[in-house]
């Protein structure tokens, strides 16, 4: 009797999904795509329950390092598309690579379960099936993370998951919480309709612009290469061409960064400080506690305000997988790689972990690597136990312990070393 095809599943239909799926499909695995929503997209699927796009948003990578390298974005999209554009090219990436017809839509999970050799996954319609190889790809924005204060705030709480135009702010006072890329937005859309802007943030940080040279910022330090002997003396010279194009924090009386330029995921925005410097958004330290409507600062200042916008990240969240099929390092999960579990040998997680650059490096590379995974899983290579060995006692230098010590940089990696050990791993699993 001929053996029956093994098959995969992909849970999640963002570009990690999608990007996975590719590379699955040109390799002729089997396998099907589930999504919560009525059409890929993920983050970027602005009307959707995971949708994550407000409307001015603007990707923070640009073009050349976001695009896939041989699925161009289209000509006429600027160096820094918006959210709408990012959508188009998700989709028509997935049509491009005949995803659509491998897609399950409006297909929630409700369970996934080990059961035998395989994992069993049912939908919350009550659809069930096997899979041999489950990838999960649900993203890393899922819960809202909330700034926790002593105190209660009697006025209106938003998080960034609830933001989608600044109209939401129109003529009230608005406190942004959270010094990232997207507290910065926040801050410089709510100038355009709030009654007031106040910008809370725990420490100081490095704000990058957007161009440099007339090129997008990571381009420009790119075609640096080898100018310098150092890496230092090229962190060097890039903070202070940032200095004198009107980017250093210190400026504008802002906390000093006690970490260095590379030390945390980059903060791309060239109007945060124009703000700051014409008091459109009046900075602020780290809060103390809340009463009412008025917030305390460490500083011992205070602010009256009608609305708090927490842009403090989310909780990674699998609730149709139960918390005890996975090991746990404090709290997210104890991933090899950020991909692997080092206790299950047929369950990847795609899309985990963070670096400075765009999604086309990271989509290539982690749908590479799952393809590579399930030829070594699939026909038994001895690749594949060489690499289930290396799961269990390697630690692989990612560069994490570089960055600054915060939630969201448990994920953080060095884009280098990230692509070198990925490939390295890809290859011994088809090795032999």
């Amino acid at each position: 009797m001929m053996e029956q095809t093994k098959k995969i599943a992909i849970i999640g239909g963002g570009p990690t999904g999608i990007g996975v799926g590719r590379e699955l499909a040109d390799a002729g695995f089997d396998f099907d795509i589930y999504e919560a929503e009525s059409d890929f997209g993920g983050v970027w699927n602005a009307g959707a329950a995971c949708g994550r796009a407000y409307r001015s948003l603007h990707l923070i990578s640009p073009k050349f390092n976001t695009q896939v390298p041989d699925f161009p974005m289209p000509d006429d999209y600027p160096d820094y598309p918006n959210h709408k554009q990012m959508l188009a090219y998700i989709r028509s990436f997935a049509r491009e690579f005949g995803l659509y017809e491998r897609a399950h839509f409006n297909a929630p999970i409700d369970r996934l379960e080990p059961e035998g050799a395989q994992w069993l996954l049912e939908t919350k319609s009550g659809q069930q099936a096997h899979y041999d190889l489950v990838i999960i790809a649900t993203g890393l924005q899922r819960v809202p993370l909330y700034a926790d204060y002593p105190g209660e705030f009697s006025g209106e709480t938003l998080h960034a998951r609830d933001y989608k135009t600044s109209q939401q702010l129109l003529d009230k006072r608005v406190l942004v919480i959270g010094g990232g890329n997207s507290g910065c937005d926040f801050a410089v859309d709510a100038v355009h309709t709030a009654a007031a802007v106040y910008h809370s943030t725990r420490r100081g940080y490095y704000f990058q612009p957007k161009f440099i040279d007339g090129k997008p910022t990571p381009q420009w330090m790119m075609e640096l290469g080898s100018k310098f002997k150092t890496k230092e003396e090229t962190l060097a010279y890039i903070q202070e061409v940032f200095r004198m194009s009107g980017f250093d924090g210190e400026d504008y009386g802002l906390p000093r960064p006690d970490y260095p330029l590379d030390g945390a995921h980059p903060v791309m925005n060239s109007q945060i400080l124009y703000h700051i410097g014409h008091q459109d958004v009046i900075p602020k330290g780290d809060i103390k506690s809340m009463d009412g409507k008025t917030v305390y600062f460490l500083d011992d200042t205070q602010v009256e305000v009608d609305v708090i916008l927490h842009a403090t990240g989310y909780k990674r969240d699998f609730p149709f997988l139960d918390r005890s099929h996975l090991e746990w390092n404090k709290d997210i999960p104890d991933l090899f790689l950020h991909a692997v579990p080092r206790n299950h040998d047929n369950l990847l997680f795609m899309g985990y972990i963070n670096t400075a650059a765009g999604l086309g490096d990271g989509l290539k590379t982690q749908g590479l690597f799952v393809r590579n995974y399930a030829k070594a899983l699939f026909e038994n290579l001895p690749g594949l136990h060489t690499f289930l060995e290396a799961k269990k006692t390697d630690q692989p230098d990612l560069g994490q312990t570089y960055y600054i010590d915060s939630y969201r940089h448990q994920w953080e990696a060095d884009l280098w070393k990230l692509l070198g050990h990925s490939r390295r791993y890809r290859e011994m699993l088809v090795s032999g």
